[in-house]
């Protein structure tokens, strides 16, 4: 498996991502983009992955079953 790398492109596919905001204070989180480019901030509220500043990486690749 390639290593994540931190970016500012933002997600185009479906999946499960890292995300940290611009400030240095701001704990990295693992969210979902769903299908129509909309993820769940921990609070329940939703946003559009367009409208966020801040780093990504993903998409997470499941673990394999051994």
């Amino acid at each position: 498996m390639e290593p994540l790398v931190w970016a500012s492109d933002k997600p185009k596919a479906a999946g499960w991502y890292w995300w940290r905001g611009l400030e240095q204070d701001t704990e990295p989180l693992i969210l979902f983009v769903d299908e129509v480019g909309y993820f769940q901030w921990p609070d329940g509220t939703s946003q559009e992955v367009g409208l966020t500043k801040g780093h990504w990486a993903g998409p997470l690749e499941p673990p394999s079953e051994t």
